[in-house]
């Protein structure tokens, strides 16, 4: 299990496609590098032919000129008390493990650049992978040092955190950061501490120990905890309800003829992500379609619906 969420054996498909995008040209840091050694090496030749002429001098100049934009960063592996550093030099990311080995983020080195909360001071560290693809992590003294020395710098730049949201979980008490306008797709888990830590293992154990017909292994588990944490699941006493932006499932653990779903709109999960949020009391019942009929969250659903047919 990964220190910042649920720990992944290989690289995501966004690495895949950002080392064939970087071959190319136009995406990526090394992309974007490429695109301005071609755009100088044709302004060279253009202000060449234009004077006719140039002194060997001025074409020394601009040939190195040229060599150093043409270079790519090459960082070096750096292993600091709890954190180990691996540079991918030609995809131009870093790859982040804990002192346990595990990896628990892949960052551009375009991203190194420390984001901090205006309300809790806490600073971040953030991929921008794409929609509903990120990593996220707070960013501790240690990490932040750890990540000057093996870039070279005195100090990251630091920006106000924009465009992302630091929530936390009424259950368990665990923060979790999500993408602005992305609610109902994903978001980023923080376990900051060892009760962190704690309280997201016992919610993956009630998860396993409850629904034997559902899940059948703790890395399911773990996917169910980290789902509820962000809002998008919730356990009830005979099965689960699952929902995101586009609508909700329930699964029941021992009579599938009790399953149900239902689709909605986006500002429809707005809604009922709110009532479930302040009436958690009442997820056993939630699983019992019927019950939703007359509950506050169907009568909102209702409404959002009636009023996007206007």
């Amino acid at each position: 299990m990964s220190i910042n969420g649920i720990g992944t054996g290989g690289y995501p498909a966004w690495r895949d496609m950002g080392k064939a995008q970087r071959n190319g040209s136009g995406a990526g840091f090394a992309g974007r590098m490429a695109d301005a050694d071609a755009a100088g090496s044709s302004s060279i030749g253009n202000s060449m032919s234009a004077a006719g002429q140039t002194s060997v001098l001025d074409a020394y100049r601009a040939s190195a000129a040229s060599g150093v934009r043409n270079v790519k960063p090459a960082y070096e592996t750096y292993e600091s008390e709890n954190y180990r550093i691996v540079p991918d030099n030609e995809a131009g990311c870093f790859d982040i493990y804990n002192k346990q080995g595990e990896r628990i983020g892949a960052f551009d080195y375009s991203d190194i650049k420390v984001r901090q909360d205006s309300q809790t001071g806490k600073q971040f560290l953030i991929s921008e992978h794409g929609t509903m693809s990120y990593d996220a992590m707070v960013l501790d003294g240690e990490l932040k040092d750890a990540l000057q020395d093996v870039m070279g710098v005195e100090t990251l730049e630091t920006e106000e955190l924009s465009g992302f949201t630091l929530k936390t979980h009424s259950g368990t008490g665990i923060q979790y950061l999500v993408r602005d306008g992305e609610e109902g797709r994903g978001g980023k888990v923080l376990l900051q501490s060892e009760a962190d830590r704690e309280r997201y293992e016992a919610l993956a154990e009630t998860y396993f120990n409850k629904y034997p017909n559902l899940i059948h292994d703790k890395n399911a588990a773990y996917i169910w905890a980290d789902l509820e944490i962000k809002g998008l699941a919730q356990h009830t006493k005979d099965g689960i309800v699952s929902m995101g932006f586009n609508g909700m499932s329930y699964n029941d653990n021992a009579d599938y003829k009790n399953n149900w779903s239902v689709l909605f709109s986006e500002n429809t999960y707005k809604a009922v992500f709110d009532w479930l949020q302040n009436n958690r009391g009442n997820a056993p019942e939630m699983q019992k379609f019927a019950t939703w009929q007359a509950s506050p969250v169907f009568r909102q659903i209702g409404e959002l619906g009636s009023n996007e047919g206007d």
